[in-house]
C-alpha cells in the first residue's frame, strides 16, 4: 500500500467517526505523522479520545473501526477524555513523542493540553533504554557473527530507540525535530560520532532483510549505553 491509499483510508475512517452522535477527537501520530511511514513495517498510529467510553457509546464506533481493521491496519487507541486528561504520568514517553509530531484529524486537540512531568519522563526513558540495552546485548552475545539476525534485531529496535532519543532531547530542553538526523544532531555532543550509526541502521529499515556487521552492531550498543548514561545523569531542570 502506498501513502496515497493510506491517506484515503484515514479520510474514510475519519469521515465515519465524524458521523457519530458525539464525534471523538482523532489524532494521527508516529511514523505516518512524521513522514517516515514504511508500508510493510510501520503501524499507523491513531489516537481516538471519546467523551463517553461506555460500551453503548463505543458500539457506535464499531463499523468504522471494523472497516479500518479489515483494511489491514492496527486498531486505534481508544480512551475516554477524562481518562486521557489524567494519563500524562503513566504514558510520559508516548505523550512526549506525540507532541513532537502529530496531526489532529477530527475534533479538538487532546495532545496540546497535557503536560508531562520531567521526573516521570526521565524515569520512564531510562527504564526503556536500559531494557533495550539488555536485549541488544543478549542478541549480540547469542548471535555475534550471524549478520542477518543482528540486522533483524537492529532494524526492529531502531524506531523505538529513536522515540527514546527524541524524549531525551526533550528532557534536555532541546528541539528533537521530525527527522532522525535532527534528533541525532541534537545529541551529537553526548553520543559522539557513533550516533550516526543509528541513522545508518534506520536507513536499512526499508529493506526486508539486512545483514548487520558485528562491528556496526557493537557501535550501536555503545550508542545505547551512552544514552542510558546520559539520561541517568539528567537532573530535574537540567538544560
Amino acid at each position: 500500500m502506498d501513502r496515497g491509499k493510506l491517506d484515503t483510508a484515514i479520510a474514510a475512517l475519519v469521515a465515519q467517526l465524524g458521523g457519530s452522535t458525539t464525534p471523538p477527537s482523532v489524532v494521527l501520530y508516529g511514523s505516518a505523522a512524521r513522514g517516515d511511514w514504511i508500508p510493510w513495517r510501520s503501524d499507523v498510529n491513531l489516537l481516538v479520545v471519546v467523551d463517553d467510553p461506555s460500551p453503548s457509546s463505543l458500539a457506535e464506533l464499531t463499523p468504522a473501526v471494523t472497516a479500518w481493521g479489515n483494511a489491514g491496519f492496527t486498531p486505534p487507541l481508544i480512551i475516554g477524555r477524562a481518562e486521557w486528561d489524567r494519563a500524562a504520568d503513566v504514558f510520559p514517553i508516548e505523550i512526549t513523542d506525540m507532541r513532537t509530531a502529530y496531526s489532529v484529524l477530527l475534533g479538538s486537540d487532546p495532545v496540546a493540553v497535557l503536560e508531562v512531568e520531567q521526573d516521570d519522563l526521565r524515569r520512564a526513558v531510562e527504564a526503556e533504554l536500559r531494557g533495550t540495552l539488555i536485549r541488544l546485548r543478549q542478541a549480540y552475545v547469542r548471535f555475534g557473527k550471524v549478520m542477518p539476525t543482528l540486522g533483524g534485531f537492529a532494524t526492529s529496535s531502531v524506531a523505538t530507540l529513536l522515540v527514546l532519543l527524541r524524549c531525551t532531547v526533550v528532557l534536555l530542553h532541546r528541539t528533537a525535530g521530525k527527522e532522525p538526523a535532527e534528533t541525532i544532531a541534537a545529541l551529537a555532543a553526548e553520543l559522539g560520532e557513533d550516533g550516526k550509526v543509528v541513522l545508518e541502521i534506520a536507513a536499512h529499515r526499508r529493506e526486508h532483510k539486512w545483514s548487520c556487521p558485528p562491528e556496526l552492531f557493537a557501535r550501536y550498543l555503545e550508542v545505547v549505553r551512552r544514552a542510558v548514561d546520559l539520561v541517568d545523569h539528567i537532573e530535574h531542570g537540567d538544560r
